[in-house]
């Protein structure tokens, strides 16, 4: 019915334990199988319209968090670096079929179609691809310089991506195109999974903890997600990995090239080089040979910009040097609905209650947090720290490691019932990003996937119960706050586990609050109801989240939404002037060149309806007063 893949992951799923289980525990995994699979199709003859792919993949999903269980706690198991590394490898070339059933998007094309002009050209110029994209491998046909990419002297059409990652896919790309591209990413997974348990057994982590941490991280957001896509982010992961371990272990012959490397594929990696370098330079005596070894690894790529493009720092500004990192970001990357932690790879909160343990927890660990402190300060503020068009945590990607090895450090401390809810709300997230890998692009607007699709589910605003760092609301700092108590007072183990009570209290609690409605209406949200009109500004805008989003109304448009009765304040802008209908009430809405506010009463409380009736206007917001 779904062809070679599901047969690909059916070999697949059914090879894992022969890897590492033994016995007694590889009989007990092969029979939770059939268990799986038998309710699995008890389930697709009892709802036969369920949509078989979905039905598949999260069949799939469970199977491999069997699997998962019996390797943390199995008492018959073989394990090594290795043997993660080849469970790794079987797990993520059954993934990249998947992750390749639609179009790749974001950065990815570009990245290719570099790949594409080394291979073909022998250069750096696009200028011949973007003319043959019909030739593309990418699949796509509509793409087109991206904003500040760098123009050479004769009109050369360069990326603003730098090339060592599309230098790094040409030999995949030889043999087996796209797909091979995207293998020789997935490789880099499987180097990053052994160096990291590697890394693990280096700082005495116990084999019992890295057995039960090593599937979350591995095979859990955002790792899997970006190991079977092109983005250079976990190439970069293991770079870093190589880096913190050759420091560690006073080995330069390793951690110089790693490092080089690691600043080649992304110039804002320095700002972790710099860190890197700071934790070296102060393990020991500085010397000028020192002095010198940093100068070159800072030096090199900016030289080998210049080469390639003519600009050192390609589509960068040196005004970027000064920093400016704000709460705001650092806190929308823990909490915020969309992309925060929490909600996107909760496994990493057992990371920051391992911060609270900073004296006990492992050197590497310490190392590596401080090493990436700059980086931080430097990269919190910017949009794209939000998500921006690619999957969500991209910026910190590189760190997945370090904090895999924080939680590693901290297991047996750490709250069974937390567990228990990290590792189903992982399940989840996995399901979802395999089965419908498009929706991992998720521009920024304010709204978390759940949230939004609950909201469109009930028609009502469920997404302000989710926290959002990005359209500042008002569960943003409570969110946080309650977070931070998760990670503070419900993850450390204690004699009595009120993790799973708790949670189940917040749901309960959030689909009593969800359905009704809200002092606070954004008319471009899930759970307002368009009838004609379009959003404002289109949802492809680069940057979009730098403007005021709404909903553009011309006669005889409308929208409907529940509200409160009473006095509401309705911000909106209108070049020509309207006349709108509320509630039975027709209001005339002066032209205005920027966004300015009318009073405006719901007479009753319930679903309402603003209509349109004759110009045009962008309505915004509604706020009840």
């Amino acid at each position: 019915m779904m062809g070679m893949p599901s047969l690909s992951t059916i070999l697949a799923l059914l090879a894992l334990p022969l890897v590492v289980l033994r016995r007694g525990t590889l009989a007990a995994c092969y029979g939770a199988y059939f268990a799986i699979a038998l309710f699995a199709a008890i389930l697709w003859r009892r709802f036969p319209d369920f949509d078989p792919y979905l039905g598949f993949v999260a069949a799939a999903v469970l199977a491999l968090t069997a699997f998962s269980l019996f390797l943390a706690c199995g008492t018959e198991v073989r394990w090594s670096a290795n043997r993660a590394a080849l469970i790794a490898a079987i797990v993520y070339a059954a993934a990249i079929p998947a992750m390749l059933r639609t179009p790749i998007d974001g950065d990815e094309p570009f990245y290719l179609l570099v790949t594409e002009s080394i291979v073909h050209d022998r250069d750096l110029d696009l200028a011949n691809q973007y003319r043959t994209l019909d030739q593309s491998a990418s699949g796509r046909t509509d793409l087109v310089p991206q904003l500040g990419d760098p123009v050479g002297k004769h009109g050369e059409q360069y990326s603003r991506h730098e090339p060592l990652l599309p230098l790094l896919m040409a030999p995949g790309y030889l043999i087996a195109r796209l797909p091979g591209a995207v293998a020789v990413i997935a490789l880099f997974g499987v180097l990053l999974v052994r160096s990291t348990v590697r890394w693990m057994e280096d700082e005495g982590v116990s084999e019992a903890a890295a057995r039960a941490v090593f599937p979350l991280f591995a095979f859990g957001p955002p790792v899997l997600f970006y190991a079977t896509r092109i983005w250079p982010e976990v190439p970069a992961a293991f770079f870093y990995v190589e880096t913190l371990r050759g420091i560690r272990n006073r080995r330069p012959q390793r951690w110089v090239p790693a490092m080089i490397a690691l600043v080649s594929l992304k110039l804002r990696f320095v700002l972790l080089a710099v860190g890197c370098l700071v934790v070296w330079l102060t393990s020991a005596r500085v010397n000028w040979r020192r002095v010198a070894i940093v100068a070159a690894i800072i030096a090199i790529p900016l030289f080998l910009g210049y080469l390639a493009t003519g600009n050192a720092i390609l589509a960068h500004s040196w005004r970027e040097l000064i920093p400016a990192g704000n709460v705001r970001g650092i806190a929308g990357l823990i909490a915020d609905g969309m992309s925060g932690i929490a909600f996107r790879a909760p496994f990493y909160l057992i990371a920051l209650f391992a911060i609270t343990r900073w004296r006990s927890v492992p050197r590497g660990f310490r190392d590596g947090i401080l090493a990436s402190l700059l980086y931080i300060l430097y990269l919190s503020p910017r949009p794209e720290w939000f998500g921006g068009w690619a999957p969500p945590l991209r910026y910190i990607v590189f760190l997945a490691p370090v904090l895999a090895l924080g939680a590693a450090a901290v297991w047996e401390r750490v709250s069974r019932g937390a567990i228990a809810l990290i590792d189903a709300w992982t399940v989840g997230l996995v399901i979802h990003g395999v089965a419908y890998p498009w929706r991992l692009f998720h521009i920024p607007n304010g709204e978390s996937s759940i949230g939004e699709w609950l909201s469109a589910q009930y028609h009502a605003d469920f997404s302000r119960l989710f926290p959002s760092f990005i359209r500042m609301n008002a569960a943003a700092w409570i969110g946080l706050i309650a977070v931070i108590a998760f990670v503070l007072v419900l993850i450390p183990r204690r004699k009595i586990d009120l993790a799973i009570p708790l949670f189940a209290l917040a749901l309960g609690l959030g689909f009593r609050t969800g359905p009704q409605p809200a002092g606070h209406v954004e008319f471009e949200d899930a759970h307002v109801m368009h009838e004609g009109g379009e959003l404002y500004p289109p949802y492809y805008t680069v940057l979009r989240v730098a403007y005021r989003g709404g909903w553009v109304l011309e006669a005889p448009d409308s929208l409907s939404f529940l509200a409160y009765e009473g006095p509401w304040t309705l911000d909106y802008i209108s070049g020509p002037g309207a006349i709108i209908e509320l509630g039975g009430r027709a209001y005339h809405v002066p032209a205005t060149d920027r966004y300015a506010s009318i009073k405006v009463v719901v007479p009753k409380g319930e679903r309402v309806t603003l209509r349109c009736l004759s110009g045009s206007i962008n309505v915004d917001r509604m706020t009840h007063d």
